[in-house]
């Protein structure tokens, strides 16, 4: 599964928080030594000379640590390969998942992967969030950004099926899990109806969240995830 991704318009929506939820604990990549860790699956494309590549990504984690339908959004024109190896690599990865108490949950997880050579050193990097400026500023690059439990998806029913479409949502989720303030902004194809916009926030607003963390403790944070068909 590859993205192709461009911001285009911006639509503001506002909408009350939900009560609290009880605290939900992010997936990440587990065990460095794990035989289905990411990062030791993900194979660097050959390339000529020096490069310097970074693409942001989308995947579901599922209760298990299963990733599931891992893809990275194509900007230029040397990404395809690159953005292969994340999809490969992705088959085979598991994740620690993300827990509520003992119990696993389904979440949407945005992460970038960075593929860096100079000479014949090669180094390949993961961040645990989408880069989103004011988090990079307030945390760093490797605080681990908010996950969305995922449920019902009520969007996937109200919002075109055979039309390609693209919406970004950002909003903002608290240190309980809970969203609000949420922003749609077109990222191609046709602009959704109405009713499809009101789904996307519903299914943000309504859904629980793993917060964001820095140094292992829960933070408010900028929230962004993809939609389209």
């Amino acid at each position: 599964m590859i993205f192709v991704s461009r911001f285009i318009v911006f639509i503001a929506l506002l909408v009350a928080p939900l009560a609290a939820t009880a605290q939900i604990t992010p997936a990440t990549l587990g065990d460095p030594e794990a035989e289905r860790y990411l990062l030791r699956l993900i194979e660097f494309p050959e390339t000529h000379g020096d490069a310097t590549v970074k693409l942001q990504c989308v995947a579901i984690i599922k209760g298990s640590g299963k990733m599931q339908d891992a893809g990275c959004f194509i900007e230029n024109n040397w990404d395809p390969d690159f953005a292969e190896a994340v999809s490969k690599a992705s088959k085979k990865a598991t994740f620690a998942p993300a827990m509520d108490g003992k119990k696993g949950k389904k979440i949407a997880l945005m992460f970038r992967t960075e593929f860096l050579k100079t000479g014949d050193e090669k180094t390949i990097n993961i961040f645990l969030n989408p880069g989103i400026g004011e988090m990079i500023d307030a945390y760093g690059q490797d605080h681990i950004s908010a996950q969305r439990v995922m449920g019902k998806e009520s969007w996937q029913k109200a919002c075109p099926k055979h039309a390609r479409w693209l919406v970004h949502v950002k909003a903002h989720v608290n240190e309980e899990g809970v969203a609000s303030s949420v922003e749609l902004v077109h990222g191609g194809g046709i602009v959704p109806t109405g009713v499809c916009q009101q789904a996307l926030v519903e299914t943000i607003t309504s859904s629980p969240f793993a917060p964001a963390t820095f140094e292992g403790e829960p933070v408010p944070s900028s929230y962004m995830e993809s939609f389209g068909h």
